[in-house]
């Protein structure tokens, strides 16, 4: 049985870094974000496991701060705020990568590019769709 989860689990993993051209992710330089039309399992889930979920923060067994970013329904229903469709100025996650609110572990704004933050500004402002 635990022989089975580990197996799930580890393909579960590997699938959610791939991106759509089958392409593994294993770095955030690797999710390029387009300037319309940013897919939530093409570019920002793939982001966020390779980033803020990988290393033991905010993945379902940690969840530091009450914050997973490991499924659509974590990211968008976990956290009251965290993100608010249609308006990425109010979304607690944009004010964390740009360095308006502190984040525990430091100061986000020098280890996440600017390209990125836009990508999931622009998702959300796109509505943050399940896409």
């Amino acid at each position: 049985m635990a022989a089975g989860f580990i197996v799930t689990a580890t393909l579960a993993f590997a699938l959610a870094l791939s991106g759509c051209d089958g392409a593994t992710v294993t770095q955030p330089q690797d999710v390029v974000f387009p300037d319309s039309n940013v897919r939530f399992r093409g570019q920002v889930q793939p982001y966020f496991a390779v980033t803020c979920a990988n290393g033991g923060c905010h993945n379902d067994m940690v969840a530091a701060g009450g914050i997973r970013l490991t499924t659509y329904s974590t990211v968008l229903f976990d956290r009251p705020n965290l993100v608010v469709p249609s308006k990425p100025d109010e979304s607690l996650i944009i004010q964390i990568m740009s360095g308006i609110l502190n984040h525990p572990a430091g100061n986000l704004t020098q280890r996440i590019a600017p390209t990125q933050v836009r990508g999931i500004r622009k998702w959300i402002s796109e509505g943050a769709l399940n896409n």
